[in-house]
């Protein structure tokens, strides 16, 4: 057997190598040499004797017949030995592709390893869960947190791992990252099986699963805990910041307000030339302050995101008379001239930001007269460019700033140099302040200039065009409220108001009294104000215990939570962040209390109705006189608006009564300041000092509630016992509010009795 496949495969490689033409010729000549072989010896055993013609025949059958035999057997042959050898380079290729095959799946395995390895390294989580919320797989980082193998948690939901809350939260995720698609991102605070407590951000992607035909999530979470308490650390120093600015401008601002009121006061008495160029300095030195320190503040809520506009109905002819006097001052201190023009379609009232708008005008004018020689000019033109937009284009023949500068100067902390002094000018953060406001009165601040030609400023800004400030015209309506103060006539002005309006009110001088109340109407008051400062608590924890109930579910209603104060060093959302609804400032304002009532109830408590102007008396600026005036009726002992206020609202007599009834309080209130005085004295203890401040702080709002400003701004300074000016000077300001509260309040009941 073996030999036949030599003998074949030593045929089929003489076949190939003689061609399939020679091959055939070969073998029909062997043919036919054993064709006549054959036959002869047939027919030798068949007849005994050899034919000639039988021989013939064979040879001449072979003839015609072999070589179609012999071709296609060869033509065969080579096909099959063609195959044969592409199937042996086949099978050769196949050996190579399994040893490429081997080695790509050792490297595969290799990089499943090392992938594996590097998720287990990882600090971060990393886990796989079905869309039913069953673990399929995690690394190390996963398995610490939950204190199971990777074994223990496949097949696993969160349910069977973390607590409820937990898991509903990672279920939940779960969810919203398969039902969008799309990939989804949240912080999840998680505890540790040892009870440690980390915040991880939390990444979730969708994927198929083709092999087992379903929707799966991967996830990934990174610790943050460091952080997030980094993040509250820098959050709590803002917002200790914030507060600490608030109470230095408020600290600051009431002694400039003072000397700015007296010296424009003393500026129209008799004076002699010299005097009246001091009290200039004294007027315009005390504005400059207090505008530079508006900066600083501004400054400080612009990196915060806080800066914030307060519209109201400013009449324009005031605008006019208060910009023109201040610039005239300013002007006068370098023998500058000041013209202003305005066209005659102003509307007579705008609600806009009179702050703000004079802090830009201020720098605006202050740049001018800074940069402008002396004996120069400085121009103001208000132009009315639409029926909400308006233009004040302050133009100077100062000394001009180069065009590669007019950029750079609305640059924070941008100091130009006076090109005669060679000197930077300014705190360089003043037209970076006031661009920025421009533009959130929906305007912008722009320039053109030319060296020695001068500057020309635009200030562009949006005010809606008023009717006259709006009178109170009050409605009745029914509330039932809480009132929790502990200072009485505090408590005698505010119900009075409420009444005003119809209300229903029940009062309260403690935190233990305000919740007996408060249980004992059953959940029915609309609304309570709370005092800050109380003798046994604070309206926050009152207002936080509230919310506690009724989260609970031991209260069924809420009521409104408003608190009183009469410190303004926070904003109403910080109030909100404590627990309030809402904030009220002392001395309570009627106007107030009623935008109050009708933003969170209806709007029937107040109707307002214009007072129509007249057009005539606008065109004219309002003397200077005029605005003096009213600065006087501010910086006088008493504040005759508050009283008008009163009187308006409880009568004549019931403000007197009032008054009286202060009268009668206020030797126990001094005693008991006093009396804490002479402790911390003896003692020097904090609790003594704070106990100090405390009554200071009741003081101050009984003196504000009976219009007594100056005094109140006494004890406002005598409450706040965070400084070394307060350890100096408490005893002081103690001994000039007994001294002087009597000789005010007489001046308070004569104003009274002589009211309309």
């Amino acid at each position: 057997m073996i030999n036949l496949k030599q003998y074949g495969s030593q045929y089929v490689n003489w076949v190939l190598r003689l061609g399939k033409g020679r091959a055939a010729l070969w073998g029909l000549f062997v043919l036919a040499i054993l064709a006549i072989l054959i036959q002869s010896l047939l027919s030798l055993i068949i007849t005994g004797e050899i034919h000639t013609i039988d021989i013939f025949r064979s040879i001449g059958f072979g003839l015609i017949s072999a070589p179609f035999v012999i071709y296609f057997f060869n033509l065969i042959v080579e096909k099959l030995e063609r195959s044969r050898q592409r199937l042996a380079q086949s099978l050769e290729d196949l050996s190579i592709l399994r040893e490429q095959d081997a080695r790509l799946n050792a490297e595969l395995e290799q990089q499943a390893e090392f992938l594996r390895a590097f998720f287990n390294v990882s600090p971060d989580l990393v886990f796989y869960r079905d869309d039913k919320g069953h673990f399929l797989s995690c690394n190390r980082a996963m398995e610490i947190l939950t204190g199971k193998s990777e074994k223990e948690l496949i097949n696993s939901t969160p349910y069977e791992i973390y607590p409820e809350d937990t898991a509903k939260l990672m279920m939940e995720t779960d969810r919203d990252t398969l039902a969008m698609n799309t990939t989804f991102t949240y912080e999840q605070w998680i505890r540790h099986p040892n009870n440690k407590l980390s915040c991880f951000e939390i990444r979730k992607v969708p994927y198929y699963d083709p092999l087992s035909d379903r929707h799966c999530i991967m996830g990934f979470g990174r610790d943050i805990t460091e952080r997030k308490r980094y993040q509250e650390v820098i959050e709590k120093n803002s917002r200790d910041k914030s507060t600490l600015m608030a109470t230095i401008s408020h600290e600051l601002r009431t002694p400039l307000n003072g000397i700015i009121g007296l010296s424009r006061i003393l500026l129209e008495g008799e004076l002699s030339h010299q005097q009246r160029e001091y009290l200039k300095t004294i007027n315009i030195s005390a504005v400059s302050l207090g505008h530079i320190f508006s900066d600083i503040i501004d400054l400080e809520k612009i990196d915060s995101r806080r800066i914030e506009l307060f519209r109201s109905e400013v009449e324009f002819s005031q605008l006019i008379s208060d910009i023109s006097h201040f610039a005239n001052l300013m002007a006068e201190q370098k023998k500058i001239k000041f013209h202003i023009q305005y066209e005659e379609n102003l509307p007579n009232f705008i609600y806009v930001d009179n702050a703000r708008l004079s802090q830009i005008l201020w720098n605006l004018v202050s740049n001018a007269v800074k940069f402008t020689p002396e004996g120069g000019d400085i121009y103001l033109n208000i132009v009315r460019r639409d029926n909400d937009h308006f233009d004040f284009i302050l133009r100077d023949t100062g000394i001009g700033i180069p065009a590669n500068e007019q950029r750079k100067i609305f640059a924070m902390f941008y100091q130009a140099e006076n090109s005669q002094t060679k000197k930077a000018q300014g705190s360089g953060i003043g037209l970076a302040i006031s661009k920025r406001i421009a533009k959130l009165m929906g305007g912008d601040l722009t320039v053109e200039s030319e060296v020695n030609q001068g500057s020309t400023f635009t200030l562009s800004i949006q005010a809606n065009e008023v009717k006259a400030k709006k009178a109170m015209k009050i409605n009745t309506h029914s509330l039932k409220v809480l009132l929790v103060e502990d200072i009485e006539v505090n408590v005698v002005v505010a119900r009075a108001m409420l009444e005003k309006f119809g209300c229903e009110v029940d009062v309260a001088m403690t935190g233990k009294e305000a919740f007996e109340y408060f249980e004992k109407a059953q959940n029915s008051y609309d609304l309570i104000l709370l005092d800050i400062q109380l003798p046994d608590t604070t309206g926050f924890e009152i207002a936080n215990k509230l919310r506690e109930r009724y989260e609970e579910g031991s209260v069924d209603y809420l009521p409104l939570l408003v608190a009183l104060t009469a410190n303004i060093i926070q904003t109403k959302e910080e109030y909100q962040q404590q627990g309030m609804d809402d904030v009220l400032r002392k001395p309570l304002s009627l106007e107030a209390l009623s935008d109050c009532l009708n933003d969170y109830f209806d709007e029937g408590f107040s109707e307002a109705h214009s007072q129509h102007s007249d057009l005539q008396n606008f065109c004219q600026i309002k003397p200077v006189v005029v605005e003096q005036e009213v600065i006087k009726a501010k910086t006088s002992s008493i504040d005759s608006v508050i009283l008008s206020e009163l009187v308006d609202v409880m009568g004549k007599q019931a403000v007197l009564a009032n008054l009286e009834l202060f009268a009668r309080l206020m030797p126990d209130y001094l005693n008991s300041l006093t009396n804490a005085l002479k402790l911390w004295k003896q003692t020097n203890s904090a609790e003594s000092r704070k106990q100090t401040a405390d009554e200071a702080h009741k003081i101050k709002g009984a003196l504000a509630s009976v219009g007594l400003i100056k005094l109140q701004e006494i004890a406002q300074l005598a409450q706040m016992d965070d400084s070394e000016e307060w350890d100096l000077n408490i005893e002081k300001w103690t001994v000039e509010i007994q001294n002087q509260w009597q000789k005010d309040l007489a001046l308070a009941v004569d104003w009274v009795e002589k009211s309309a």
